[in-house]
């Protein structure tokens, strides 16, 4: 259960920085924004330029790389 803990740690930071996030789907979509919620199963973008919101399945998540190193701690 180690995964999901670093799973919910990274999240959480995401959220709570504010941090610019890039997100590559599994077919290859490049999604640009800022975290404002996930649980388990979603996770929620405002589109830094045009101010929209997404929704998208983590299932759908292939890569999520942030603009700036996060801490984990």
């Amino acid at each position: 259960m180690e995964i999901q803990k670093l799973q919910e740690r990274m999240l959480s930071q995401f959220v709570q920085t504010k941090v610019p996030l890039t997100i590559f789907t599994t077919n290859g979509v490049k999604i640009q924004g800022i975290m404002t919620s996930y649980d388990a199963y979603t996770i929620t973008l405002q589109g830094q330029s045009d101010g929209r919101q997404s929704v998208l399945f983590k299932s759908a998540v292939s890569t999520i790389v942030p603009l700036r190193p996060v801490s984990l701690r």
